[in-house]
């Protein structure tokens, strides 16, 4: 067991709720979800993300072969600059998403871990003759994310107060203890957020110094449950569940962010211009809220006025925010009107809804 993994394991034996992500065990919640959540949205939070794997890639033909892998400009980003994408098989079916990020002499790919042996294999099976060599570098270190509207605070005490407004998926150094640090913006639940990569050996007195209330600036430890809560409520497709290969990128909402148009040929391509150049899209991914206190169980049913069929629920919780359960779910297109009321078939249990537009919840200052 690594110095990180022992560190969760002892804070949930102390009592801290767990969770799993991308395959790893998180802390779910340290006991005070409405703090953690409020400090995370209008304060300062930081989050466990070892969740996240990172394959590095190297190779002077990197930028051209990915950019004919992937959904979004790869050969127009600069050094230190990212951006959201999908990988795709044939058929434009999402494999997984990734973010791209463009070092000096490599490109960062940040997967989450539990499709790591889907991007593989995916990757090795389109590699031929180009010079492409990809390392797994998930466990070089420890990642961690800075949430909230204070996160600029602490990033500038790290020497980076400019990753607070830098473009998404930008990347910088930030340095304590004297150690250099790779950094980067991602707003990944919705609130303002950057990324920390800790070595191993220093991760847990990183965590307890920037979770310690005696400084000046300090940050609240939050779980994967206000991760979640976030998230759903600002409407962001999650891995596994809002993305798998049962979906096709038009539907997930995310065309403006993660597909380039003006890119030309890449794998799938054909069927995501089809969709856009025809206006049709099948189903659509939208929110629901949700009457009742019960949260509707992944892949409920969701029944139109006629009492068939028309989708299922694919992420759910209790909104913070709004004080009600809310939903996340693929809704077909003709259905999909905000506004419309719907029914919920949850392990037999019937909950009314209303459909409505993304995001459920807006972000201060927006």
């Amino acid at each position: 067991m690594n110095p990180w993994d022992d560190f969760v394991y002892r804070m949930i034996s102390a009592g801290a709720a767990a969770a799993v992500q991308g395959g790893r065990r998180v802390v779910a919640c340290y006991g005070d979800i409405e703090a953690e959540y409020n400090a995370a949205r209008s304060g300062l939070a930081i989050v466990d993300r070892s969740y996240r794997g990172l394959l590095e890639v190297a190779g002077k033909d990197r930028v051209s072969w990915l950019h004919n892998l992937t959904t979004n400009q790869v050969k127009t980003l600069g050094r230190d600059e990212g951006n959201h994408a999908f990988a795709l098989n044939l058929q434009g079916r999402i494999l997984f998403d990734l973010n791209v990020m463009v070092r000096a002499d490599a490109v960062w790919l940040d997967i989450d871990r539990g499709f790591l042996p889907v991007a593989m294999a995916h990757f090795e099976k389109y590699t031929i003759m180009e010079d492409v060599r990809i390392v797994d570098r998930s466990d070089d270190g420890v990642r961690m994310g800075i949430v909230g509207e204070g996160a600029g605070r602490l990033l500038g005490e790290l020497g980076a107060p400019h990753l607070a407004t830098a473009a998404s998926l930008g990347m910088t150094k930030v340095t304590w203890r004297d150690t250099v640090m790779d950094a980067i913006r991602h707003d990944f639940c919705g609130p303002l957020s950057a990324e920390l990569f800790v070595p191993h050996a220093l991760a847990a007195a990183f965590w307890r110094e920037v979770a310690d209330n005696t400084r000046s600036v300090y940050a609240i430890p939050a779980g994967d449950d206000v991760v979640q809560v976030h998230r759903t409520e600002a409407g962001l497709p999650w891995p596994g569940r809002e993305i798998t290969n049962e979906y096709l990128p038009a539907e997930t909402g995310q065309l403006e962010r993660a597909v380039s148009f003006q890119k030309g040929c890449y794998l799938g391509q054909e069927v995501v211009e089809r969709m856009r150049s025809r206006r049709v899209v099948a189903r659509l991914l939208r929110g629901l809220l949700v009457e009742g206190a019960a949260v509707p169980a992944v892949n409920a049913e969701i029944h139109g006025e006629d009492e068939k069929t028309i989708g299922q629920v694919t992420s759910a919780c209790h909104s913070i925010a709004l004080g009600r359960v809310v939903a996340l779910g693929y809704v077909k297109t003709a259905s999909a009107a905000p506004g419309s009321r719907v029914t919920i078939i949850s392990e037999g249990l019937a909950a009314e809804a209303i459909i409505a537009d993304l995001p459920l919840v807006g972000l201060p200052g927006h």
